[in-house]
């Protein structure tokens, strides 16, 4: 089932039979909207998750525990991915990347599963859920270069920025608008148990769309992985502008968002006494805010997108901050919907474009995976952080003055980082 491909390959063919692109439009290539589907369905499985696996620790923990064992957890899910990152970007650069999505996918699917069972049987202990993250975590490692890496070989290079707009629209607003406003009203509603099912839904529906994308298969480079991986890191040490993109990607996981997951379920119990469903609602408003400002970017191009992508730090770091003194919820909503915008919509959308469009196509799979290193080994560093303060200071605390360094970190870039500042 997995291994069924569309009557007409649509993948990298499109660059074949199609030289030339009128339309800057990518879903005028059928292999595009196959991959737009696919990562709607597994973002939103992903961010089913985010809301989940917070509700079904703090239900059983006693209240002074509750913010270290939150980001124990995110923890563990995201360092096996850090860990695994350059290699699974390798692996894209040496396995067709549809076979290791619906792989990867069907393996968080299957250990998904174990979640279900958990809330179903009402277990008491916690620990398995560490075990079951760290297996998702694992699997991300795969998923991410290779998913990110598929689309150029679908597009005309003409078309790459609005599809890495589109594509991001797709995936991280699903991941954190779709998902978590679905899984807070399922939880609240129907009990975790029928939400960690349309988790398990969703990602095996993610392997099944990516199994129907054909792409290239890659051509060997008859060297040892870690010379490919040696071979990578001597191409972005000797490119300034791909090493500053790098480098700016570890602010947003050790500052913004690392410190916005951990807190979340303390903030809507603790400051604004609401009930769960506004956790999903929350991480609902910001993934809106990444929808719009990525609708608006895919309707006009700028030709300061280096420096634009400096200053969606310290703009999102300045809204953070104003979310963390807020003590009102729908003022708190309508800050994350507009840090959204202003921070996550540009710097996704900037960031992976700017890659992709620097790079060469033989090393795609190497370089993507490194700027998901960039984030996926910061974001354990802020979950860590935000745990320590938020167990010793408190949630809002926590996230002003995590937002106040990455808007520090922000103005810094703008100033002093030419080689990003100047890519147009």
């Amino acid at each position: 089932m997995t291994e069924e491909v569309l009557p007409q390959p649509v993948a990298a063919a499109a660059s074949a039979t199609e030289p030339t692109v009128v339309s800057r439009n990518p879903f005028s290539v059928a292999g595009y909207r196959v991959w737009w589907a696919a990562s709607v369905v597994a973002g939103t499985g992903v961010g089913i998750q985010a809301v989940t696996v917070p509700l079904f620790i703090r239900d059983r923990v006693s209240e002074d525990q509750r913010a270290a064992a939150i980001a124990a957890a995110l923890i563990c899910q995201t360092l096996p991915g850090a860990a695994l990152a350059l290699f699974g970007g390798v692996i894209a650069d040496r396995v067709e990347r549809r076979r290791i999505l619906v792989r990867t996918y069907a393996v968080a699917a299957a250990v998904s599963l174990i979640y279900v069972a958990l809330a179903g049987f009402e277990a008491s202990v916690i620990w398995p859920v560490f075990i079951l993250a760290a297996i998702v975590g694992s699997a991300g490692a795969f998923t991410n270069p290779a998913r990110q890496s598929m689309m150029p070989q679908i597009l005309h290079v003409s078309q790459i920025q609005n599809g890495a707009i589109w594509g991001t629209m797709a995936f991280m607003a699903t991941l954190q608008f779709g998902g978590p406003s679905i899984g807070g009203l399922l939880a609240d509603g129907w009990g975790l148990t029928v939400a960690f099912a349309a988790e398990v839904a969703m990602l095996a529906l993610a392997a099944v769309f990516f199994g129907r994308i054909a792409t290239d298969m890659p051509v060997p480079t008859g060297r040892s992985v870690r010379h490919d991986l040696a071979e990578c890191i001597r191409y972005v040490r000797k490119d300034s502008s791909l090493l500053g993109i790098l480098a700016l990607g570890t602010v947003p996981g050790v500052f913004l968002m690392g410190p916005f997951a951990v807190t979340v379920v303390l903030m809507v119990e603790d400051v604004y006494e609401a009930s769960d469903k506004y956790v999903g609602f929350l991480w609902g408003s910001l993934g809106a805010g990444i929808v719009f400002g990525s609708f608006l970017m895919s309707m006009f191009r700028s030709r300061r997108r280096g420096r634009l992508l400096s200053g969606s730090v310290l703009f999102g770091g300045s809204f953070w901050l104003l979310y963390g003194l807020s003590s009102w919820l729908p003022l708190s909503m309508a800050l994350a919907f507009i840090a959204g915008i202003v921070g996550p919509a540009i710097f996704i959308n900037f960031a992976v474009a700017l890659l992709q469009e620097n790079t060469d196509r033989q090393m795609m799979g190497r370089v993507m995976s490194m700027y998901g290193l960039s984030f996926s080994a910061s974001i354990p560093i802020g979950y860590a952080q935000a745990g320590i303060q938020a167990s010793l200071w408190g949630p809002q605390a926590t996230l002003v003055s995590s937002a106040a360094i990455a808007a520090s970190v922000g103005l810094l870039a703008i100033l002093f980082l030419r080689p990003v500042n100047r890519l147009p």
